[in-house]
């Protein structure tokens, strides 16, 4: 396995990176001398990769598996209600100060398994062993811990620092390709958004039958990583320079939020990528050529331009309203905070920040013309309320 030191200001962990390397991954677990390993999965992960896992660390210590509800699309089960369960359980099981909690799955186990381990006697080792691209790519290279509340996405969380990060690429051949599809939006974002030099990358390797062979996958999970330690070294917190990592979000959280479970995050995010693209070359900063260009790598990377049937633009618009970002800038109640874009990876910037204010009924129209079939589209004389 290959090495990645991440950096973020003062906090520093290990990212690391190989193909089909399970004693690997349990000689590093094995290392931290625990009392007892707690490895939190979902039921899709379990029988796959996390049983696995847990067979194999026994040798070494007392190991617990708990499985959460749902996966990738479990956004529902993704609650303070959940961690609560969680700690009660592994306080049960005999955990305590000196236990590991590990996180085996995508983005949704890593967030409820990194909440957990930073409430848990105020904060227990964790150590994430991601199974999805968009984990591996995007969401590990973080120290962003959260759960959801009704009113939005990841508005109740911390910032916790994993002990190290063990990924593993052979575990992305047994996704289903909208998932892998789903990671590659995020890989998408980071090239569009900060670094363009991976436009080349990703215009070379991506496919729509999203079938990628290992060197492939080695090469997209370390770009999106470098991409994501750029800003992030300088910023762990993601309040300043690194919140240009939110392209795509603010729209895309909604329309994650408002399909229920319908459309995975990243085909979410391409969809706000979209909306967040068209605004900005409708209000004179992006040009024609970088704004086609992300319909360009989102068709080759297969994913749908338009949101599924049955989302209504007026239920993504009410929950655009309670987008995490509110409160960097000061807005009126008819503005939406959004990161836009002049240029490829050249955010617009407000007082230092990538963010950019935008007219709601802006934002309304754009969803209406562009991310919407005409047999859906909602009357434009209905405008935004």
């Amino acid at each position: 396995m290959r090495r990645i030191d991440l950096h973020f200001e003062d906090q520093t962990y290990p990212v690391w990176l190989g193909q089909r390397c399970l004693d690997g991954i349990v000689d590093r677990l094995a290392a931290l001398d625990a009392t007892s390993y707690h490895v939190v999965t979902d039921q899709e992960v379990a029988p796959l990769h996390a049983q696995p896992l847990v067979e194999a660390l026994a040798a070494h210590g007392m190991v617990r598996m708990w499985t959460i509800a749902g996966g990738e699309s479990g956004e529902g089960g993704k609650t303070l209600a959940t961690v609560g369960t969680l700690a009660e359980t592994m306080l049960t099981a005999g955990a305590d100060r000196r236990s590991v909690v590990v996180a085996v799955g995508g983005g949704v186990v890593g967030n409820i398994a990194g909440l957990l381990a930073a409430l848990l006697f105020r904060g227990v080792r964790l150590v994430h062993v991601p199974t999805t691209l968009i984990a591996m790519g995007d969401s590990v290279a973080s120290l962003k811990q959260a759960v959801n509340l009704s009113r939005g996405k990841n508005l109740l969380g911390c910032f916790y620092t994993p002990t190290m990060v063990l990924a593993d690429v052979g575990y992305l051949h047994t996704l289903p390709p909208v998932q892998v599809r789903s990671g590659m939006c995020e890989i998408i974002k980071n090239a569009l958004a900060v670094s363009a030099e991976n436009r080349t990358l990703l215009e070379g390797a991506l496919r729509p039958d999203a079938r990628y062979d290992g060197a492939t996958l080695e090469r997209v999970v370390e770009a999106g990583l470098l991409a994501k330690q750029r800003l992030m070294v300088n910023d762990r917190t993601e309040r300043g320079t690194a919140l240009v990592f939110e392209y795509g979000h603010t729209v895309g959280h909604a329309i994650e939020l408002a399909a229920e479970g319908v459309i995975t995050h990243g085909e979410a995010v391409a969809l706000g990528m979209i909306a967040a693209a068209e605004i900005a070359w409708k209000l004179g900063h992006l040009s024609a050529a970088a704004r086609d260009l992300h319909y360009q790598l989102i068709a080759r990377n297969g994913t749908p331009t338009i949101m599924p049937a049955g989302v209504a633009v007026e239920a993504v618009i009410s929950l655009v309203r309670a987008d995490n970002k509110r409160g960097y800038l000061e807005a009126h109640a008819d503005q939406v905070p959004m990161v836009l874009l002049r240029d490829l990876g050249e955010p617009m910037l407000t007082d230092g920040r990538p963010l950019t204010l935008v007219d709601a009924a802006l934002v309304f129209e754009t969803i209406s013309m562009h991310l919407v079939s005409e047999t859906q589209a909602p009357r434009r004389e209905a405008g935004f309320r």
